[in-house]
């Protein structure tokens, strides 16, 4: 019986995994578990469950887990791993985005009583999987000192484990380059389905995080960061510093820019 390679995408929430599962999903050999439609199936999130906490790097095609799935003879299982450190080695990738943006995207740089309390239970069921030592602080802490805590404790994390990585600003600035990387990481032939991911969904549809999966990959949303105040950006890089560094983003105070680091996925 076939077995079928489990890969992680290692990353956080808001760095843009819709996105690049929408396009990796386009593979004929590319399987990605789940978090590209809302809601999921209750078969896609039983697989789910079941890989977060699997070691083995494959699993067989008979699996039950995998029946509701048609898997070519060489597809790969592709695992959104958001919300975990995972204590076992693992095939897989990192996506990174720069904090700034992402606390814009996730509206964790503005304290609205409406969300607020939302926001914290979510960090803490995160915090479960990630690390749970730092419950103690991310109940207390301000929502955003919180995220950005678990931000680096899960991205440091993964660099740590010495995944391949793809930044965020890369990808979206140049996604053939570097989707043909990931898909070569992956030990696939590279299709020209992934780059027209797009195609895939009627006008209209979106999905996970509310994503318009009809629209082609742009960079719109590069510069949505410089709405933070001088004392929130200065809060950002507080907190992250060393991931940024890590990642081989710079910054000067008010711009990010990035640098060839090793890591890169595709570079070494």
């Amino acid at each position: 019986m076939t077995e079928h390679r489990i890969f992680h995408m290692a990353s956080f929430s808001r760095s843009g995994e819709t996105l690049l599962q929408r396009c990796l999903n386009a593979h004929p050999d590319i399987e990605v578990v789940h978090q590209i439609h809302e809601p999921d199936s209750k078969e896609d999130l039983a697989l789910f469950r079941h890989l977060m906490t699997r070691e083995e790097q494959t699993i067989s095609g008979d699996d039950p887990l995998l029946a509701h799935r048609s898997l070519s003879p060489d597809a790969v299982i592709l695992l959104k791993n958001a919300v975990w450190t995972h204590p076992a080695p693992r095939h897989g990738f990192t996506l990174i985005r720069n904090p700034f943006s992402i606390i814009v995207s996730a509206f964790r740089h503005t304290e609205d009583s409406r969300t607020s309390e939302h926001q914290r239970k979510q960090q803490m069921r995160w915090c479960t999987g990630i690390d749970p030592l730092m419950m103690p602080y991310v109940e207390t802490a301000e929502n955003l000192d919180g995220y950005l805590a678990l931000y680096s404790r899960k991205m440091l994390q993964d660099y740590r484990d010495g995944l391949p990585f793809v930044r965020y600003e890369d990808f979206v600035q140049d996604p053939e380059t570097w989707l043909k990387r990931i898909v070569a990481h992956m030990g696939l032939a590279w299709s020209d389905r992934v780059m027209n991911s797009h195609e895939d969904y009627r006008k209209g549809e979106t999905g996970h995080g509310k994503i318009k999966l009809w629209q082609p990959i742009h960079a719109g949303s590069s510069d949505k960061y410089k709405v933070l105040t001088e004392a929130q950006r200065a809060r950002v890089y507080a907190l992250t510093g060393e991931a940024l560094a890590s990642y081989g983003y710079g910054w000067d105070g008010e711009d990010i820019t990035l640098r060839d680091v090793p890591g890169l996925i595709g570079t070494n």
